[in-house]
C-alpha cells in the first residue's frame, strides 16, 4: 500500500492511494483490483447485495472521502482526454458512493473537479496528474498511451502521438499555455524491468522499431546493456515529451521499484494481477 495525503501539484492538493493485489487479498479476499468486471450497475450487485469487488471499492472510496469516482476505459491506450460527462454509466456502490464508467468510450484522461476522484487498475502503467490554474486532468499513461504503437510502425492513426500531447492540447483549448502547466507522474514500471528484446519471437520487429523511434525523438530514455535489447524508461519519455512541449514544472517519481509490493507485468508473478490507483482532488 502507498498513500500520499496530501500531495501538491501546481496550485492543487490531492490524495493518492495505491493498493496492491496483496492488499486486495488481505483486506477483502480478492485476487486483484481489476475494474474490468464492473462496467454497469448490474455488475456491482448479486441478489444478496454488493459483489465482493464492489464492496471493496465502496469501502476504499469512502476512506478516501470520494463520493464520485471516474474510471475511464483506459485499456485501448487511446491518448484521448475528455470531460467526465463522457463517463455516462453511473454505478451506485451503496448510498454515498458512485463509480462512473463507459466501456464504449476509450479515454485515457479526464478533467477532475475538487472533491472528485480518478481510479484505474494498473500493473506498471503510471498515472499523470496535470494542473493548470484551477483545472486538473488525471490520466493513464502506459507505454502505448505515451508512444502510439501504430506510429512506431509507420502508420499513425490517432490525433496525438502521446497522452502528454493530449493533456497539453486539452488545456490549450481552454486558454492555457504549456508553460503554465504542472505535471507529475507516479507508479511507473521500473526501467530495469521493462526490457524490450529485439529477438522476441512475436514482438521483436516492434521492439526494434520502438528503439529507433525513441532514439530519434527523445534523448536518454532507454538503457542499453547489449545489442540485443533496450530497457525503456516511461518516466524519462514523459519528462522529455513534456519538456519539449514547453512544460517546466515536471516530476516523475515513485516508480514501482520504490513502492515495493505494488504489482507490475514484469515482476515474474501472475501478469493478470492489478493494483488500484486512486487520485482524489482536494482543492
Amino acid at each position: 500500500m502507498f498513500m500520499c495525503n496530501p500531495c501538491e501539484v501546481g496550485q492543487s492538493e490531492v490524495k493518492i492511494l495505491a493498493l496492491s493485489p496483496e492488499d486486495a487479498g488481505r483486506l477483502y479476499g480478492l485476487a486483484n483490483w481489476s475494474l474490468q468486471p464492473i462496467q454497469t450497475q448490474q455488475d456491482a450487485y448479486t441478489q444478496d447485495g454488493l459483489t465482493k469487488l464492489a464492496e471493496a471499492l465502496q469501502e476504499t472510496f469512502q476512506v478516501m472521502e470520494a463520493s464520485r469516482v471516474y474510471a475511464p476505459h483506459v485499456i485501448p491506450a487511446s491518448a484521448i482526454v475528455a470531460d467526465t460527462a463522457i463517463l455516462k454509466e453511473r454505478i451506485r456502490l451503496g448510498e454515498d458512493v458512485s463509480l462512473y464508467r463507459n466501456r464504449d468510450a476509450p479515454v485515457d484522461g479526464v478533467f477532475i473537479q475538487p472533491g472528485d476522484a480518478f481510479a484505474m487498475s494498473a500493473a506498471g502503467c503510471p498515472v499523470i496528474i496535470a494542473v493548470a490554474g484551477k483545472k486538473m486532468i488525471v490520466a493513464h499513461a502506459g507505454r502505448d498511451s505515451l508512444i502510439e504503437r501504430a506510429a512506431v510502425m509507420g502508420a499513425s492513426a490517432r490525433k496525438h502521438l502521446s497522452v502528454v500531447d493530449a493533456i497539453i492540447d486539452a488545456f490549450r483549448k481552454q486558454g492555457t499555455r504549456a508553460v503554465e502547466i504542472s505535471m507529475h507522474m507516479y507508479f511507473s514500471i521500473p526501467t530495469r524491468s521493462f526490457e524490450h528484446r529485439f529477438d522476441h519471437p512475436q514482438y521483436g520487429a516492434y521492439n526494434r522499431a520502438l528503439a529507433a523511434f525513441v532514439d530519434d525523438r527523445w534523448e536518454d530514455c532507454m538503457v542499453r546493456e547489449t545489442n540485443e535489447s533496450v530497457f525503456l524508461s516511461l518516466e524519462a519519455v514523459f519528462v522529455e515529451q513534456a519538456r519539449q512541449a514547453g512544460v517546466r514544472d515536471l516530476l516523475a517519481t515513485l516508480s514501482l521499484d520504490e513502492c515495493l509490493g505494488l504489482a507490475h507485468t514484469r515482476d515474474e508473478k501472475d501478469p493478470r494481477r492489478r493494483n488500484l490507483i486512486l487520485v482524489k482532488r482536494n482543492t
